[in-house]
């Protein structure tokens, strides 16, 4: 196995390394390599659902999607049907991927947001469709001293309803499917568990901070993610089919880029559940 880091400390390609029969030494040198450099990337891995489901499990308990559930599933997020039909332009599917394109954390939304994602390429357009990650780690840092202490002991409120509303995200939902996903708060500067490094928390899920002026602090979280994604933090993949990516929602935000609307793509995705008590988080 040979990690090959990206940059000093934000992502890496991982060669020479057949994750449906790891073995428990390479697990351990992946797992540190991921807190290391938060997004990893593993080409040419032909996986089965079961053992794209039994590697994320090694990272923890894996996550219900936007329903409450006790059976772990692989999500898809293409533009076709099973068959490689491409889908309507206004498929509810397709609209809802829509919201894949602005900078977030998966499930911040929920009361304890998602550790880790990763995605697996099926099907992947000639051109664009990439996968872009950001590091929110080097975000914090960046931040100008007295924007630090401002932010230490602010929460944000994140919303599913609030974020999804625009794209067909509110469609998919029953009224009583969305009475689980209330409005939750999270800190604006967390500390990774893993690395104790401190950790700007935003995305387009965050709706506004809590005891400051309502529109003024949305315009505020709309620049902080702004400031947070200069090139200089990001890592733009092309992406590969058997490509397969895990990276770690705590610290890193992402988005998905534009391609043709002829073209198809199409990805399947598991969720690992944040650590500790999460009523999203399916037993082991």
């Amino acid at each position: 196995m040979e990690i090959q880091p990206v940059s000093d400390e934000f992502g890496a390609i991982v060669k020479d390394v057949d994750l449906a029969n790891l073995s428990g030494d390479d697990f351990v040198h992946i797992e540190k390599a991921w807190w290391k450099y938060a997004v990893l990337l593993f080409p040419n891995q032909h996986l089965t659902t079961e053992e794209h489901l039994s590697f994320s499990n090694r990272f923890g308990r894996l996550e219900c999607g936007l329903r409450r559930s006790t059976t772990p599933s692989i999500g898809r997020i293409a533009n076709i049907d099973k068959d490689g039909n491409l889908l309507p332009i206004d498929h509810l599917g397709r609209r809802f991927s829509i919201g894949n394109s602005v900078w977030h954390s998966d499930s911040s939304y929920k009361c304890v947001g998602a550790k880790a994602s990763l995605l697996l390429a099926q099907v992947v357009p000639e051109k664009g469709g990439e996968t872009e990650w950001a590091d929110m780690r080097a975000a914090h840092d960046q931040l100008p001293q007295s924007m630090k202490d401002w932010l230490q002991n602010k929460t944000a409120v994140h919303n599913y309803s609030f974020s999804h509303a625009w794209h067909g995200g509110l469609e998919m939902l029953s009224e009583e499917d969305r009475k689980d996903l209330p409005p939750v708060e999270h800190p604006l500067i967390k500390v990774h568990p893993d690395s104790n490094r401190k950790v700007l928390f935003v995305g387009r899920h965050a709706s506004h901070i809590i005891g400051e002026d309502f529109f003024g602090s949305r315009k505020l979280l709309r620049r902080l993610t702004q400031d947070a994604t200069i090139s200089e933090n990001t890592w733009r993949h092309k992406w590969q089919v058997d490509d397969l990516v895990i990276w770690d929602n705590r610290c890193v935000l992402h988005r998905a880029r534009w391609f043709p609307a002829d073209q198809p793509r199409a990805m399947v995705r598991s969720t690992v559940a944040g650590d500790g008590d999460n009523p999203w988080a399916v037993a082991n």
